[in-house]
């Protein structure tokens, strides 16, 4: 089996959220660099010893992709902004 990369997160929290979402998905993953990348964080980014990457099998890499998309589209929960098309001011 064949992994590739879908994912670089910027932050703990984008890790944590998105192999959470791909896992309650039933969609494989591994993070790469899980346990060294946070063992040497440090400002200067260097892929081979400290930055993180979700991994799944090739053959899931374009549901993998979509789930990811759909993810990062969805409005943060408590987001009081309107969406164009969705305003909620109670009035129209």
């Amino acid at each position: 089996m064949s992994l590739v990369r879908v994912f670089t997160p910027s932050t703990e929290g984008e890790l944590l959220s998105v192999v959470a979402m791909l896992e309650a998905r039933n969609v494989p993953c591994f993070v790469r660099n899980a346990g060294v990348g946070s063992l040497f964080p440090g400002a200067l980014p260097i892929e081979s010893l400290n930055v993180r990457a979700i991994m799944v099998p090739e053959e899931r890499q374009a549901e993998a992709l979509a789930l990811i998309e759909d993810f990062q589209k969805a409005p943060l929960e408590g987001d009081e902004s309107p969406t164009p098309g969705n305003e909620r001011d109670g009035g129209a």
